[in-house]
């Protein structure tokens, strides 16, 4: 897994688990990732203009959004992951109005937060000193590109800890929770199915690590995705805005 991209690794999640989630956003996020870590989009190299959010958009710092079994999410976390869904939706094309932009957001707080309760039910625990290893590695391995993230997303340190920290114990709670098993049979029906697409694309021993790897995080976002259901089946949310 490469550490530096928590941003792509924080709107996966959302694709996955957003109840908004479609059947290509695990591709779209692919390539997002793609040109972050690169710094290339498809108009030859130039990023982008920054996608700002409204003061009309923005939710006070310290006001609660949602409640979920008792725990509140507060403006400082919204407000970082609208913009990021903003921006995946300004990239990419799609045309989503603020309520529905506002509905997602809520949709991903919520269930990455059930998931950071049900890891902690299950003793997976993120120390601080964790969380700052982890920052340092990323801050030394692409200081650069660490301070125009978080200038892009308009976040501090301390709101990238805390993603960095719900991504870490996510991480943990996959390793813990599920265990995904990917067959040759699977890799190989897989292979045929897009060399059906594409006759160009290269013999099975040189792609198969690469789908089988393609395969599992398949089977474990499909895992999580029940998981997470089961979850909020049995929460208490509460949404404020």
């Amino acid at each position: 897994m490469k550490k530096w991209i928590i941003f792509a690794l924080t709107l996966t999640l959302a694709m996955v688990l957003a109840a908004c989630g479609g059947d290509n956003e695990e591709d779209k996020t692919a390539q997002q990732e793609e040109q972050q870590e690169e710094g290339n989009t498809e108009d030859g190299g130039k990023q982008p203009e920054p996608v700002k959010i409204t003061d009309e958009e923005k939710v006070d710092k310290g006001k609660a959004v949602v409640s979920v079994n008792g725990e509140e999410i507060k403006g400082d976390r919204y407000n970082p992951a609208y913009l990021q869904l903003k921006t995946m939706n300004t990239q990419f094309n799609q045309d989503v109005d603020n309520d529905q932009l506002k509905q997602q957001t809520i949709d991903m707080l919520v269930n990455q937060q059930l998931i950071n309760q049900d890891a902690s039910d299950k003793g997976i625990e993120v120390s601080d000193d964790e969380v700052q290893k982890e920052f340092d590695t990323i801050k030394k391995e692409g200081a650069e590109r660490l301070n125009t993230a978080l200038e892009q997303f308009q976040l501090n340190e301390d709101q990238f800890k805390s993603m960095l920290r719900d991504n870490l114990i996510t991480s943990q709670y996959l390793e813990s929770e599920f265990d995904i098993k990917v067959t040759d049979k699977e890799v190989e029906d897989y292979y045929k199915q897009i060399k059906e697409q594409s006759e160009e694309i290269g013999k099975l021993e040189d792609l198969k690590d690469r789908i089988k790897q393609t395969l599992k995080e398949e089977k474990t976002n499909e895992q999580l995705q029940k998981r997470v259901d089961a979850l909020k089946k049995d929460a208490k949310v509460e949404t404020f805005i």
